[in-house]
């Protein structure tokens, strides 16, 4: 999620781009399970994608190291 909205952020003429939402199949905890805070739009609609390097978000790492094997 964070990359496509991170290309779309780049892109001149992107109007639109769709947010998987549909709880409770497809809740936030489910789709951004490894950060440490899900990625939300305000109530306009708007996502904030932040100024921290990379994606832009943290990591979950206890979350990270539970999924871990071996």
């Amino acid at each position: 999620m964070t990359a496509n909205a991170h290309l779309v952020a780049g892109l001149v003429d992107a109007p639109l781009l769709e947010f998987p939402f549909d709880p409770p199949e497809w809740s936030l905890a489910r789709r951004d399970y490894i950060m440490a805070e899900p990625l939300t739009a305000d109530p306009q609609g708007w996502i904030n994608l932040g100024d921290a390097p990379g994606m832009g978000y943290a990591l979950d790492e206890g979350r990270l190291l539970a999924t871990r094997i071996g």
